[in-house]
């Protein structure tokens, strides 16, 4: 069904409200490999659902969790966020998938200026 060597995997994030979709998709099929829930609870970001189509192979698979876990590290960069949860079915707990390294420029806020500005007339 899907194209492995022809065509590049690309994810694309979707919000719904507090919930965000992440799917990595072949550039010439609408349908999804693979789709994530992922929601930012605090300074994380928890996965609640996920979703593997059917006719994927494991190579298919796992190149499309690669694609979506490079979009959700960039999406954890912008908004400052700490770590990776996954909740898995049949599980009352979250366990950690990974963390991230937040990035210097997303510590502190853009309007915070630690360098006076100096005039020359």
């Amino acid at each position: 069904m899907f194209d492995l060597n022809n065509n590049p995997l690309k994810a694309s994030l979707s919000h719904h409200g507090a919930w965000n979709v992440v799917k990595a998709c072949y550039e010439t099929c609408d349908e999804p490999v693979c789709f994530v829930n992922v929601t930012a609870v605090g300074s994380d970001f928890v996965i609640t659902s996920f979703s593997i189509h059917p006719s994927a192979t494991a190579k298919q698979a796992q190149l499309a969790g690669d694609v979506i876990d490079a979009a959700l590290e960039v999406e954890a960069h912008k908004a400052g966020i700490c770590r990776l949860l996954i909740v898995l079915p049949k599980n009352d707990t979250a366990e950690v998938v990974r963390t991230y390294e937040l990035q210097p420029f997303t510590m502190r806020p853009v309007s915070q200026n630690t360098n006076p500005s100096q005039y020359f007339n």
